[in-house]
């Protein structure tokens, strides 16, 4: 292990598809703060263990998302260690809870005070999202009412987990497992990124005691939705020589950001938004209903919005 090295104090834990992309790259404009350049790097959830899984038909044995050796993921903030905040933000430790939080209080030398910042989103309108997305990787061949259905024959055959539309949105044990775990845990919904931008800024500041400096929240990154020319999320996607060449012209600090603000422009006109279909959202609001009642009631807020 390398002592040198600082670990991180800041985790943005999820929920996927709710918002936690426009907040890291928010936090990381402040000059206290500093947000690992590598997003969804997942250490917590699987330190020192090899993960394969199913996706795009294809079996992956080394996730290019993954950082699960110590020393790699400490690597991430050194870049940072002068900084007062050094985060990261891995949609997979909500999901897998159990693992990440056994592994955080076993591993970070000092969990109790590490912050933790959750983002929660219509569990219905969530579900969805993240099936566009895998839509938009051309990931998904089924229909979602079919890819519902394939939920849990896809999960014994060892898919990748971002197939696992409806079960991610079961917020309740997962909020609740952090809040009875650490002391610090802040949570909002994805509704007070989009109307309230700032309001949520000022209280992110204060809850990790830096000082108050306008961020800028700027476009949506990482949209999902339904190419409308395939080829072109394609390009987007996969390693190229072009891309390959831009990347030694640009540095690295910026690179990551540069690449989702590209891709993002893109998305705005080369993805078709498409709607649920009103008795599958009316079907998957009952499937939540209870779980979402029992989540307002840990976390203090009127949730009823996402059930009626």
């Amino acid at each position: 292990m390398s002592s040198t090295l600082f670990w991180p104090n800041l985790f943005i834990v999820g929920a996927a598809k709710g918002g936690t992309t426009t907040l890291h790259y928010a936090l990381d404009q402040h000059p206290q703060v500093f947000m690992s350049r590598k997003k969804e790097p997942g250490y917590f959830t699987w330190p020192e263990e090899d993960l394969s899984f199913i996706n795009h038909g294809k079996l992956v044995t080394k996730p290019r998302f993954l950082v699960n050796r110590l020393d790699d993921y400490l690597a991430l903030f050194e870049e940072g260690k002068s900084r007062k905040i050094r985060g990261e933000s891995s949609t997979t430790y909500l999901y897998f809870y159990e693992k990440t939080i056994s592994n955080i209080h076993r591993i970070h030398p000092d969990a109790s005070n590490v912050n933790i910042v959750i983002v929660l989103r219509n569990p219905v309108d969530r579900a969805f999202s993240q099936y566009m997305h895998k839509l938009r990787d051309a990931a998904e061949t089924l229909g979602f009412e079919d890819a519902i259905e394939a939920e849990e024959q896809r999960k014994a055959a060892n898919h990748h987990f971002d197939f696992q539309y409806i079960q991610r949105g079961f917020y309740y044990q997962q909020v609740k497992a952090f809040l009875n775990n650490f002391q610090n845990v802040k949570i909002y919904l994805n509704e007070d990124l989009r109307n309230d931008p700032r309001e949520v800024v000022r209280s992110l500041e204060e809850y990790l005691k830096i000082d108050e400096i306008p961020l800028d929240f700027g476009d949506a990154l990482n949209v999902s939705g339904k190419s409308k020319v395939e080829a072109i999320n394609s390009f987007l996607k996969k390693p190229n020589a072009f891309k390959k060449f831009m990347g030694k012209l640009v540095p690295k600090d910026v690179r990551k950001r540069m690449r989702l603000k590209v891709q993002s422009t893109v998305y705005k006109y080369n993805l078709e938004k498409k709607e649920m279909n009103a008795e599958t959202r009316a079907t998957l609001k009952k499937i939540y209903t209870e779980d979402i009642l029992l989540l307002q009631d840990v976390i203090k807020r009127d949730l009823t919005g996402w059930i009626n």
